[in-house]
Order: C-alpha cells, then structure tokens, then sequence
C-alpha cells in the first residue's frame, strides 16, 4: 500500500472516471485554502491597532494594508478593517459552500455508480455465477457495502481538502516566522506519526465487520424465506442463536473502529494545546514575535492541528472503507468475466423447432450432469420429459433456455446454433412456469403486466381465462388489483401457478416451458393447468416436466431420463405398452396401469 493513499484499483477508477469533478473540487479546495490563509493575516492590523496605537509599532501586513485602503480613499479604523475581514470570511464561507456542494453530488454520483453498476452486474450475469455465492453475501455488497465505499470516496475527498488547508497554513507560519514553523512540523510529525501503525488495524477492524454483515444478511435471507418452516419445527429460538454470532461481530467492530476515531479526536486537543504553549514561550522568549504576529501565528497552529488530525482521522476511514472497495471490485470482476454475451443473430420467431445432438453438461466441469442427449421439439408440438429427481430434466431445460451453455454437442434453434443468437429475443419468445410459482408483492394485474407492460385489459382477461384463473380472480373482492403478497403467499398454490400460467400467456409465447409446473398442487388445480395447457397444443410449442405420467398423456413426444441420459422415448401409447420399461413401471407405481 502507498504511504498516501492505498492502492486499489477500484478507488481509482471511480477517480479516473470522475476526473473533471475532481479538478473543479480540487480548484475550489486550493482557493478556500489560500482564502482561509488570507483571513489569518486579516485579524493582525485590527489586533494591532488595538494593541499599539502607535502606526511606528505596526507589523509589516498591518502597513501594507493600512498603506492599500489609504489609495483607495477608505479611513484606516477598527471598522474599516473589522468590514474588510468580514469580506475575507465571507468569499472563504462562499467559495467553500460551493466546493462542499460540488463534493457531496460527486460522492452521491460516485454512490449510485458503485449500486447501479454492481446491480446491473448481477443482473446481467450467467446463472453460474450465482451456484457458488451466497445471496445474503450479494445483498449486503450492493446495499451496505457500496454505502461504506461512497463513505471512504467522501473521507478522500475530505482529506485532499484538509491536506491542501494544512499545506496553506504551514506556508503562512513560515511566513510569519519560518524558525518557529519548522520546530512546529518536527514536533507535529513526532507526535501524530504514532497513529499512522493505526491503519492496519483499521482496515483488519473492517474487514471483519464487512465479513460478518455478509453472513448477517444471509442469515437474514434464510429467515424471512423460510419463517414457516422454523416456526413448524418450533426452531425461532435456535435460529436467534445462530445469528447472534454474526450480530455481536458487527456490534464489537462497530464499537472498535468508533474507539479509534475517539482516540483521534481526543488527542487532538492536548496536540494543540502543547503547539500553542511551546510557541508563546518561543516566540516571545527567543523570537522576539510581535503580539498581532503572535495571535495570528497561535491561530494558525490552532488550525494545523486540526487539519492534521484531519488528515490522520480520514485517512483511516478510506482504509476503513477498502474491505468494502475490494469486495464490491471481486465480485463485480466476477460477475462480468461470467457476463452474458448480448452479441448474436436477432430473431423474432422460430418456424422448424429445437433440435439437439450429442449434448453434454457438467457444472464447473465436473461430473457430467446430462450425456450425449439427442432430441428434437418440432415446432408447434408437446414435448414432455419426465424421470426421477436428479436425472437432469430442469438442467436441459435450463440449456433450452440459454442458462448455461453445453461442453459438448450442439443445440439449435431452427438452423442456429444458440450460441449464435441473440438470447434476450429468444427468451422473448418464451414463456417460463417454474416448479415454484414466483409472484411479486403486488397486485395481480401488477404481476401480468410485468411480463408486458403494453398488454391491455382485455390481454389480461383473456390471458387469465385460458389460464382457468379468471373464475377466482372474479371472486376477490379487488378482483385483478388484489395484493398477492410476497411470493404470492396471500393466494393458494393452484391459484398462484395459474397466475403464472397467464403471465407466461400474456407475452403471447411461440414456446412454453412448464418445469414441473403441477406437481405440488392438488389434483383439482392440476386439472385445471393441464386443461389450460392442452388448448395450446398445436398453437404453441410446449416443453414440459412432468412427475405425474397423468398430465402428458396427450404429449406428441416423452423422452424419459435417468442419470442424466436419456433411457426411453417416444408416445404415451408406446411406452405405457413397453412392459419391461422404465417409463410403465413408474405408471404402475402412479396407479395409471
């Protein structure tokens, strides 16, 4: 690390890239320091002419601006120069309002390009990037985190400012008397030098805190998805405890890091009280200082100190906020590098179907997950696959839709292979049921336009009547605005799938994926979704998981799985009548033979 400033080459980007602010903030800060300096030398002709009425006994500044208001015409008095110290102050107070407004919109510009970029990070990543990482990791990086790094750019921005006000007080001590100012730094840097060894332990302070807030939020994020499930297995009071670990880090750190910036400020006091003591007896003693000099020197060092300790206090912030800088610089790496690519052939329909050959798949290169699968969807046909949990059926339609792409084989899109087309117009053509219906915490109609915004009233009832939802919609005393609740917790589990039946519908899909779509819900629900789903058959393409042999029995095509091959195909008619099968004897097992 730099003795100045640590390296990371996430804060200089955000530096690089928010240069111009920068310079103009950097320009204001040199100017309200020279102002401020400036405003020093004004109180020393009103102390002299308070103190030495005598113009014979005046100091040097105190004659030049005697000397400069007399060729303007302005009497020399008390009030002449009491107005234009007052000046001095108020361009300072002015200059320093705009460099302190141009800062905090830079900082609050630096705040939403860390959120707004990391999120769209994510956003656009591949699913794989998310196998490996913790969502209440992911959480706390884009919401606290990125709030901690817009702290640590504002701590560097205040510290460039209290540098540059500390450089200009220095350069008017050694104006006023250049042997004094150079004994003041030597003592400065041998008293203060001691809290620079505090950086490292600020930072091991932070990087802590910033490791227990992920697991926090994680804990957190398990909780509020799984409320039911710890409250039937009576675990709240388990689940208290192991979050309590977590807590009291954030809480200790949190108490550890504000200890150190107490420590600063208390030293900074007794610091300047020892500068100002040693200079009077100096000054006066052996430099034979003038009062006004004096006064304006003691003011001078007053401010020194304080901007010292400025310097010291926000330089362990920025290395405070580095752990947060260098998660938010990993994770945001990893989630390009893993970046979907928006590149590829535009399409707006698909006319042949899906057709694969030979396809392989292991996740992260590991022991392949589907083997050497070949299938065909044609267009406007039902395709259904079925097999045990595990024998790779959610993980080929994840291929289908462009998840993850395959090691081996290919997988076309009519003549394309998808690795050439563009993936966002082919999800366009798609609609996807997952096995968990998914609603947002909105209204019904709230959660159909999401997947059109453009889709009208009438789009929606239709879309909701081919879905059999319309008939309990109806019955809701706010019908189409009534609130779902988060993940639709407010509806049934038959009604929430139909309401994700009808969004898939309401983007007029020329593909619909259903991944197991049926096979928590009752048997009335699941009549009613399979009702929908074969009205589209020859309509719309149609892939789908099925666990209950029952609901594809009108499938123009069933591959069956097993250990991630494909071990049977065909109707329904001619797998049920394969005695020695795999296939019959899950029906058999499912009481449909």
């Amino acid at each position: 690390m730099d003795i100045l400033l640590p390296k990371n080459s996430l804060l200089k980007e955000i530096l690089l890239e928010n240069n111009r602010s920068l310079i103009l903030i950097i320009s204001l800060m040199l100017l309200t320091g020279l102002v401020q300096a400036t405003s020093v030398l004004g109180l020393m002709p009103i102390v002299d002419f308070v103190i030495n009425q005598e113009e014979s006994q005046h100091n040097e500044i105190t004659q030049a601006v005697a000397n400069q208001l007399s060729r303007l015409n302005i009497p020399v008095n008390i009030l002449s120069l009491g107005i234009l110290y007052l000046s001095l102050v108020l361009v300072r107070s002015t200059i320093l309002a705009l460099q302190k407004y141009i800062t905090t919109r830079t900082i609050f510009k630096v705040m939403k390009q860390l959120i707004y970029g990391l999120y769209e990070s994510f956003l656009y990543t591949s699913l794989a990037f998310f196998n490996t990482k913790q969502y209440g990791t992911l959480a706390n990086t884009v919401v606290k985190e990125t709030e901690k790094a817009s702290i640590g750019f504002e701590s560097l921005a205040q510290m460039i400012a209290s540098s540059i006000s500390l450089i200009f007080y220095f350069l008017l001590l050694l104006f006023l008397s250049w042997q004094l100012s150079l004994l003041i730094l030597i003592l400065t840097i041998i008293l203060l030098s001691p809290s620079i060894l505090l950086n490292k332990y600020v930072y091991k302070v932070r990087k802590k805190h910033t490791e227990a807030s992920n697991l926090f939020q994680g804990k957190m994020y398990d909780t509020l998805n799984s409320l039911k499930l710890i409250t039937g297995f009576s675990k709240r009071e388990d689940t208290l405890r192991e979050v309590q670990p977590s807590v009291n880090t954030v809480a200790k750190t949190s108490v550890q890091f504000t200890m150190v910036r107490v420590l600063f400020s208390l030293i900074a006091e007794p610091v300047s009280v020892f500068l100002v003591v040693f200079s009077i007896l100096v000054g006066l003693n052996y430099l034979s200082m003038g009062i006004s000099e004096l006064i304006a020197f003691l003011y001078a060092i007053n401010r020194l100190a304080v901007e010292s300790q400025g310097v010291i206090t926000q330089r362990n912030n920025i290395y405070a906020s580095l752990p947060s800088f260098e998660q938010i610089q990993s994770l945001k790496y990893e989630a390009e590098n893993s970046k979907e690519s928006k590149e590829g052939k535009k399409i707006t329909s698909f006319s042949k179907g899906i057709f694969i050959e030979n396809l392989s798949f292991s996740y992260d290169n590991q022991e392949e997950v589907l083997s050497d699968i070949n299938l065909k969807v044609p267009i406007g046909a039902m395709v259904a696959l079925v097999g045990s949990s595990g024998s790779g059926k959610s993980t080929l339609i994840d291929l289908i839709m462009g998840f993850y792409l395959s090691q081996k084989g290919t997988l076309k899109i009519d003549n394309d292979f998808i690795t050439k087309i563009s993936l966002r117009d082919w999800r366009l053509l798609s609609g996807y049921i997952p096995q968990q219906p998914f609603l947002f915490n909105a209204s019904i109609k709230d959660n159909l336009l999401w997947a059109r915004k453009e889709a009208t009233d009438s789009e929606i009832e239709q879309a909701c009547r081919l879905a059999n939802a319309e008939e309990f919609i109806l019955d809701l005393k706010e019908k189409y605005n009534t609130l779902v609740g988060e993940r639709g917790v407010r509806l049934s589990g038959g009604q929430a799938q139909r309401i994700c039946l009808a969004r898939a519908l309401i983007k007029k899909p020329q593909l619909l994926i259903l991944d197991e779509a049926t096979s928590a819900l009752d048997s009335h629900s699941e009549l009613l979704i399979q009702d929908s789903i074969e009205k589209l058959t020859g309509e719309t393409t149609i892939i789908s998981i099925a666990h209950r042999l029952s609901t594809i029995k009108k499938a123009t095509r069933i591959y069956h799985l097993d250990m991630g091959r494909i071990v049977e195909e065909g109707t329904f008619e001619e797998l049920i009548s394969s005695k020695d099968g795999f296939f019959r004897r899950t029906a058999e097992l499912q009481g449909i033979v």
